[in-house]
């Protein structure tokens, strides 16, 4: 039977019955990779903040709308600030049936990065990639050793639930057949389907960006994609309703955050990790899309908590001409796909630019990831071989990326062996130096402990908490003259730190120097209200009458 001529060509996302057995293999393919980490503990990293201090909070139901109300971070300063509440949204879920268990979390984790491998793959049919190629792209994407630390590490989500909000958000742009042609009228779909798809698409949106700062990309990608990719002309593209939602929802967003700001006395202007400034994009980026290239095309040296002098930059280098050579020399790859693919990941780095140059979180390559994936799949599906040849190189590719995976999450298994790891893989970093420093000191290792802390801050003479931490070790030796000088070298640093207060005000004590104890009493007690011992202290010094 052949085809009418004027019939419109079925989408390349439908017969949802041959989709649905692949989509199965996605799932379980994910879930074979990272079901372990489903018993890891916390790192104490980032989890520490969000979740074990902050139990009080997320156990309770109504935080589910008052997580909109607060910081990501309670207790950033405004260099620090960040507004992600639909991830702090999702911690209240996993406490309400999971408590501080961490295996909630964990697999909570690990069903977002399933979720985002089957969406990755309806993203890659709406492209018009063939089912096989599509499929093995996903497949690929989930098995990803470079993406094991947005899963294996729990507030990698922040990454993971912005990639599956923004596959989303591009799986209901309202497709072209959705548009009223003049000859032909409104098609079946620009009705009550295109309506449900244009208000799922500006919903997802508004997720992505009440989930990570990086999603205000997204709707520059979605426009390249439209008048580039699908060279849709602009006056088709540029309907009122997409223009008008995109900045009703960027409105929105830029709003609440401004509001949040404000309450927690940010101000309007706190920008995330030490502000936002065009210089240092530029000045951070380029290395950090040739690292992130490197480990998405060639994931060796991997590292949990990765800078840049320790990253290594000729896997990208390598792997940037392998895209140029694939792009300009080999006839069938199409280099507009291409390009496009560059362009998305590009994108996806960019927001993080600015912080680069003090850490490279793998979690961050996770949407731009998609990007390469886009180009792996051009590849794959232009490739001459014969077919048996192409599913036995797939199914090893996705083997060996697998394998990794399951052997690099588990430097996340629990505190001890993250820390170990981090300093492993980024043996410059003062921040990993520390971390393992107070992981040491909580297990009574204080040599080791101190070791730790020396090389912190051998690497970085302003890490903060590591002279408090050296500090605490002196104060247990009795050794109380060291112990001040290291804890106010680190109110010199850190000058609001209220460990640090107290620590100092017990030290200036046991030496018999209460009045001078008094200021940093109160420090402590300004900063955390609950520190009762301050308050004993104090009433001790003012006595009855209520003054020193």
């Amino acid at each position: 039977m052949r085809a009418h001529p004027l019939a419109p060509a079925p989408h390349p996302a439908s017969a949802p019955s041959r989709l649905a057995p692949r989509l199965a293999a996605i799932v379980a393919l994910a879930l074979a990779i990272h079901g372990r980490s489903v018993a890891f503990g916390f790192s104490y990293l980032d989890d520490d903040v969000l979740i074990v201090d902050n139990q009080n909070f997320l156990a309770r139901p109504a935080s589910l709308w008052r997580a909109f109300g607060r910081p990501y971070l309670p207790s950033a300063d405004r260099d620090h600030f960040y507004y992600r509440p639909v991830v702090n949204a999702s911690y209240v879920l996993d406490s309400l049936w999971s408590g501080g268990d961490p295996r909630g979390y964990h697999l909570t984790n690990v069903l977002l990065h399933a979720l985002a491998g089957c969406l990755l793959f309806l993203w890659l049919r709406r492209l018009a990639v063939r089912v096989e190629v599509a499929w093995f792209g996903a497949l690929l994407f989930v098995a990803h050793p470079a993406l094991a630390e947005t899963v294996a590490w729990i507030p990698g989500r922040n990454d993971s639930l912005l990639t599956v909000f923004a596959l989303m958000s591009w799986l209901w742009l309202p497709r072209a057949g959705d548009e009223a042609s003049p000859a032909r009228g409104p098609s079946p779909r620009a009705t009550g389907g295109s309506i449900g798809r244009k208000v799922g698409h500006l919903c997802a949106l508004l997720g992505a960006l009440l989930t990570k700062e990086a999603a205000i990309v997204l709707p520059a990608l979605y426009l390249i994609d439209l008048l580039g990719r699908e060279r849709r002309p602009w006056r088709q593209v540029l309907r009122p309703w997409l223009l008008g939602g995109w900045v009703g929802v960027l409105a929105i967003y830029l709003g609440a955050r401004a509001a949040v700001a404000g309450v927690a006395g940010r101000g309007v202007g706190a920008a995330g990790a030490s502000g936002v400034s065009v210089g240092r994009v530029l000045h951070n980026l380029p290395a950090l899309v040739v690292g992130g290239l490197g480990k998405l095309i060639i994931p060796i040296h991997l590292a949990v908590l990765a800078i840049p002098r320790d990253t290594w930059l000729w896997p990208g280098v390598l792997a940037a001409g392998l895209v140029v050579i694939a792009a300009v020399f080999v006839p069938a790859v199409r280099r507009r796909t291409v390009l496009f693919g560059m362009i998305i990941f590009v994108a996806g780095l960019a927001p993080g630019a600015p912080a680069s140059n003090m850490l490279i979180l793998e979690n961050r390559l996770y949407l731009p990831a998609i990007g390469i994936i886009l180009i792996a799949c051009e590849g794959a599906g232009r490739a001459a071989w014969p077919a048996r040849i192409q599913r036995a190189a797939a199914a090893a590719l996705v083997t060996l990326f697998a394998a990794a995976s399951v052997s690099y999450a588990g430097d996340f298994r629990e505190r001890l062996t993250f820390a170990e790891a981090a300093v492993r893989g980024a043996p410059h970093s003062s921040l990993a130096h520390r971390n393992l420093g107070v992981t040491y000191q909580l297990t009574g290792d204080s040599a080791s402990a101190r070791r730790e802390y020396e090389r912190a801050l051998a690497e970085d003479a302003a890490e903060p908490i590591a002279h408090n931490n050296l500090g605490v070790l002196l104060m247990a030796r009795g050794q109380l003259p060291d112990a001040e000088r290291e804890l106010r070298e680190e109110l010199r640093i850190n000058p609001h730190y209220a460990r640090a207060h107290h620590n100092l005000a017990l030290v200036l004590r046991a030496l018999g120097r209460d009045a001078e104890a008094t200021p940093h009493w109160e420090a402590s007690l300004a900063r955390d209200p609950d520190d009762a011992e301050a308050t004993r202290a104090l009433a001790d010094h003012r006595g009855p009458g209520g003054r020193p």
